[in-house]
């Protein structure tokens, strides 16, 4: 019978989230910042939709808007939960981060625009029959990790991204139950968190609320969905690096990326232009000195104050509808019932006509501002301006001070044009990037972040043989305690992960080495030696590292 053919180790789930959050914890704080700048924005649309829909009694003439901009609101999140993945893979396997052009957002932006919304309808489906759900959801989370934005088919992204989430289900769904675990957690601890707040600030500042008169005041649902957005964004990173791990390996076992995938990328830059902002700061300061110089003087005391000048009268269809703006305003209406609420639905259009009518109608009221803002901002600029005043006797009226304005305003413009212009010709002269393989250095044995991961065995050898031949014992006793490491590792007797303890070690090699029964004493012993002098205070001599240097090598020997 011929023997069976030793199979690759698959991490188990509970280790495979483990290994997430010490990934996500070393991460770079720009993959953390681009997944809130996209999850933030969604999740608090969707709680300002839920409680606007749920009390607004004029809610129904503004849902078509509400619900266009709370889908604009889920792509943006979904395109920056692209760029968490792709850092966090660039991560793991050092590689830079390729820049974002307008071309690559795009193409990102329209592939998850294409396939995420069908997970807003597929996801409850599948968590009803609840045996599809772990293929289902690791496959969204896929199409997510696996978009890079580059010129790849969306067919070729749901195909890989198929076969990825069909791979190793035990362990998607072990990662999937302890991330629900975990999410159960979190939402507790949100919920008390929250509902202790208002009874804390009743005690240490004397704040006294309805919240603190009836606790139960709190337990509504949009409290409810509150906590559920708070939990979303505590655990939901977590998972998008499970699943980054889980298309690292997958696809590792044709590439090899994951012998870099614990490798990480501390090169993080970041930009900043702060001349514009204060330009307008000193422009807002002048303007508001012009104003204050134009004010008229205060009145002296016992002076009789001159009359106003006599304006017409308004008429009473204008302070009708003016009267009517105000009433309908969102702070004086949020009390009223939702039943006496004027609804003017016109049965005799359609949906899709009603859904345009009321685009054209938004897109008119934000001209109609826009346009307004315009001139309020020219009715400063030049206060003695008639509402019919044309463009050369704008300038005429102009003071120097104001031309002066005029020209910095021209000038930063002109220069941040020629700025952005000349960024994106370097960007389109830049040719491919050339990947080579970097020469790797000799680790710092100093530094308590390296891995065994790092030098081949014969690599940790020689260098412990140098740093002992130099005096540096401490240095050499490591060297070769990694050595060790990397020894059993190439065994497949042990998996290296820099989050492990020593004694974690032990107790893996002991569940795997069970047919090697003096491979776990000998390697106890090298633990021991190892810990007392590296972490503590026993003096470390030539003596002790030649008799370690015999542990490690009767270590090897042991077959």
């Amino acid at each position: 019978m011929k023997p069976r053919a030793r199979q690759p180790l698959v991490q188990g789930g509970v280790d495979l989230v483990e290994e997430a959050t010490h990934v996500l914890r070393s991460a770079p704080v720009s993959a953390l910042a681009a997944y809130y700048l996209g999850s933030l924005p969604f999740v608090l649309g969707v709680l300002y939709f839920w409680a606007d829909m749920s009390r607004n009694p004029f809610a129904r003439r503004h849902d078509i808007e509400a619900a266009l901009g709370l889908a604009l609101l889920f792509i943006w999140m979904k395109f920056w939960q692209v760029v968490f993945a792709r850092q966090i893979h660039a991560s793991l396997v050092m590689t830079p981060t390729p820049a974002w052009s307008l071309a690559r957002i795009w193409r990102s932006t329209v592939t998850q625009a294409m396939i995420q919304p069908w997970g807003l309808f597929l996801l409850p489906l599948a968590l009803i029959a609840m045996l599809p759900f772990p293929a289902v959801y690791a496959f969204f989370q896929n199409a997510t990790v696996l978009d890079d934005g580059e010129k790849q088919p969306a067919g070729t992204l749901i195909k890989k991204s198929s076969r990825l989430a069909a791979l190793w289900p035990l362990q998607s769904i072990t990662a999937l139950l302890v991330l629900a675990g975990f999410a159960l957690f979190v939402f507790s601890n949100w919920m008390a968190v929250c509902y202790m707040l208002p009874h804390l600030g009743e005690t240490l500042l004397g704040m006294e609320s309805v919240f603190t008169r009836s606790g139960m005041s709190l337990m509504n649902t949009t409290f409810l969905a509150t906590m559920l957005g708070l939990t979303y964004l505590s655990v939901d990173p977590i998972a998008k690096t499970v699943f980054t791990l889980r298309c690292l390996y997958g696809e590792s076992r044709q590439s090899g990326e994951d012998l870099k995938a614990r490798l990480k990328s501390f090169s993080v830059q970041a930009k900043a232009a702060a001349v514009a902002v204060v330009l307008m700061l000193g422009l807002a300061s002048a303007h508001s000195l012009r104003a204050a110089e134009a004010a008229p003087a205060p009145t002296a005391p016992g002076a009789i104050p001159a009359a106003p000048a006599s304006q017409p009268g308004l008429p009473a269809g204008d302070l009708d509808n003016s009267i009517n703006q105000i009433i309908n305003q969102s702070k004086y209406v949020w009390r009223l019932p939702r039943d006496q609420a004027e609804v003017n639905d016109d049965t005799n259009e359609g949906v899709i006509a009603r859904f345009f009518d009321r685009m054209r109608t938004m897109i008119s009221q934000w001209l109609s501002d826009a346009r307004d803002w315009l001139g309020k901002m020219l009715k400063k600029l030049w206060p003695s301006m008639g509402g019919d005043s044309s463009i050369p006797s704008l300038f005429s009226a102009a003071t120097p001070m104001q031309i002066l304005i005029f020209v910095l305003i021209a000038v930063v413009a002109s220069l941040a044009a020629i700025f952005l212009v000349r960024y994106w010709q370097d960007r389109r002269r830049k040719g491919q990037t050339v990947q080579s393989m970097p020469i790797q250095p000799i680790p710092d044995l100093l530094d308590e972040n390296i891995g065994a991961d790092q030098l081949p065995e014969d690599g940790w050898t020689k260098l412990g043989r140098e740093l002992l031949e130099r005096g540096e014992y401490r240095l050499a006793l490591r060297a070769f305690y990694l050595s060790g490491l990397a020894h059993l590792a190439t065994r497949n007797l042990i998996s290296l992960a820099r989050f492990k303890s020593n004694r974690e070690y032990e107790r893996e090699l002991g569940r795997r080495g069970h047919a090697f029964p003096q491979l776990s004493p000998t390697f106890g012993e090298l633990v021991t030696i190892f810990e007392r002098a590296w972490y503590g205070l026993h003096e470390v001599n030539g003596e002790l590292v030649v008799r370690f240097t015999t542990q490690v090598e009767k270590l090897k020997a042991t077959e």
